[in-house]
């Protein structure tokens, strides 16, 4: 199964707060600043600051900016069945055109 992902950029000032839910395999990406993220059904909370990456486990999710702050949620996703196959069937369609306009069909000129 192939994964796209779906990435959301976000600024926080000074104690503001962000909460979402996490699906699971999702990442916070601070690009500046600092923030603390708690995670429910968590024992422990996390300061992230600037190049840090922290995964979550796919409970809802809190993080506060200790400054100014701009976070990434990062969350794959897989793709479902049904635009798989439309993508293959896609694929398939454009390999019978190409190969019915390699043969002449109709009367040869001369």
């Amino acid at each position: 199964m192939r994964e796209v992902q779906t990435i959301r950029t976000v600024d926080l000032g000074y104690e503001q707060m962000l909460v979402f839910d996490g699906g699971p395999r999702a990442r916070v990406r601070v690009l500046y600043g600092a923030t603390w993220l708690t995670e429910e059904g968590r024992g422990e909370d996390a300061i992230v600051g600037a190049g840090d990456e922290v995964a979550l486990h796919g409970g809802r999710a809190l993080i506060e900016g200790l400054a100014p702050t701009r976070v990434q949620i990062v969350e794959p996703q897989r793709l479902g069945l049904t635009r798989r196959t439309g993508r293959w069937l896609r694929r398939v369609a454009r390999s019978a055109r190409q190969q019915i306009g390699r043969f002449q069909l109709g009367a040869a000129t001369v």
